[in-house]
């Protein structure tokens, strides 16, 4: 693949390469099928063709979650790919994980998506966060609307 890394427009790119406008778009579209180009911008911007030296794979876990959830978006510390499915759930249990106060604010407004909450007591058990899990969930009662817990969890608040 004899292209240079780097950010482009479609008019550079063409330029760049000698190639027809229809050509570039072409090459563009297949690059950014085989994972090589990410696109950003378009409507009334210009759309801007960020090109890869290595596939760069799209991350599908916690920071995205949480930022597609929580008005408080985070800058992600690192890239985390998860496989198979990745819930709110689990979500809430890195979150607890990671443990800095800023993510445990975004992590609280996960607490309103929360579908199976055997799910997330059974995690919680398992990595011994009960305890932590409930007054996360206290403390976004007190801030946030959320759903409210079957009361067979509250259990563990002793």
């Amino acid at each position: 693949m004899g292209l240079k890394p780097g950010k482009y427009t479609l008019e550079t790119f063409a330029k760049e390469n000698n190639l027809s406008k229809q050509s570039a778009i072409n090459k563009l579209s297949k690059l950014k099928q085989l994972g090589y180009a990410e696109v950003s911008g378009g409507g009334k911007q210009k759309r801007i063709y960020t090109i890869y030296k290595v596939i760069k794979k799209k991350t599908n876990g916690f920071y995205d979650m949480v930022n597609r959830f929580s008005p408080e978006k985070l800058q992600p510390k690192f890239e985390h790919f998860v496989h198979g499915k990745y819930r709110v759930e689990n979500a809430i249990i890195d979150g607890l994980h990671i443990g800095d106060v800023r993510t445990l604010e975004a992590t609280m407004h996960l607490f309103n998506h929360i579908t199976n909450w055997k799910l997330l007591f059974g995690m919680a058990r398992k990595d011994k966060l009960q305890k932590e899990v409930l007054k996360l969930y206290q403390k976004a009662r007190e801030t946030t609307k959320c759903r409210k817990m079957p009361k067979r969890y509250m259990r563990y608040i002793k």
